[in-house]
């Protein structure tokens, strides 16, 4: 496996938000509930994978040395600061401003990493990983028939 690049997370995390976005119309606490239920244990659902990853073919692998991918244990940990984040987002005026920052810190530490693992990635010992490409095509002959 290799590490996923940064746009192809990003893609898979809009797919993930907007996903969100349809949990959190549900009325009143069912949908910051079910939306915040989401967002923990998302990566732990399909082998590793959320709905947007699963889609763009990444997963969640633990960096523990066994090639597993994560559980729904090292989703939930992963994945605190972002429904930390998303509950920020709910508090009028100081949640706006706080959420993005939170949001932003995540982002940066994926930056910087060299693995691109963010805080939550940090604390749960797990990286988002791309499958390795399969075998190179052999460029095949090509006759224009000219």
């Amino acid at each position: 496996m290799q590490k996923a690049d940064l746009t192809t997370r990003a893609v898979a995390g809009f797919v993930d938000l907007l996903l969100v976005l349809g949990l959190s119309r549900l009325p009143d606490m069912i949908g910051v509930l079910s939306a915040t239920g989401y967002i923990l244990a998302r990566d732990g659902l399909f082998a590793g994978r959320s709905v947007g990853k699963k889609l763009i073919g990444l997963s969640v692998a633990t960096t523990d040395g066994a090639v597993r991918s994560a559980r729904h244990r090292e989703s939930i940990i992963r994945n605190t600061p972002l429904a930390l984040a998303y509950l920020l987002f709910l508090i009028p005026y100081a949640g706006w401003a706080l959420g993005p920052i939170a949001l932003g810190i995540e982002c940066l530490a994926a930056l910087g990493d060299e693995r691109g693992m963010r805080i939550g990635d940090l604390i749960a010992n797990t990286w988002v990983a791309q499958p390795a490409a399969a075998a190179t095509e052999t460029p095949e002959s090509h006759d224009p028939g000219i």
